[in-house]
């Protein structure tokens, strides 16, 4: 049987400081008192310095192309939450989602 190389399906591109400030956000939670978040940070972290691939545009720009598997972008998103976690909420975003929606779902009916 033939090797195949599996490329992650999930492609992310960042600039430089986005890429910096992702980085430094895994780098802080690998000293969680969580060692859930702690091990999946220092993993992710290795990830993304190993397999990161900086590319530089026609325009001059650089960008760190990056590629993840489903169950890594879950966990990424799990990380970035709990990190955000005491950031105080001043909407309620959900409402303005559900208002949007019902804005949507009378618009679709009033042009049948």
């Amino acid at each position: 049987m033939a090797y195949s190389k599996r490329i992650p399906p999930i492609k992310i591109k960042l600039n430089v400081d986005e890429y910096n400030k992702l980085l430094e956000i895994l780098e802080n939670m690998i000293d969680s008192d969580n060692e859930n978040y702690s091990n999946k940070s220092s993993k992710m972290k290795d990830k993304l310095l190993r397999y990161s691939v900086p590319i530089t545009e026609e325009d001059g720009t650089t960008i760190v192309d990056m590629r993840f598997y489903n169950n890594e972008i879950v966990d990424l998103f799990m990380i970035l939450f709990y990190e955000i976690g005491n950031i105080p909420i001043n909407t309620n975003y959900y409402e303005v989602l559900l208002s949007v929606r019902e804005k949507i779902k009378k618009s679709k009916m009033s042009e049948e």
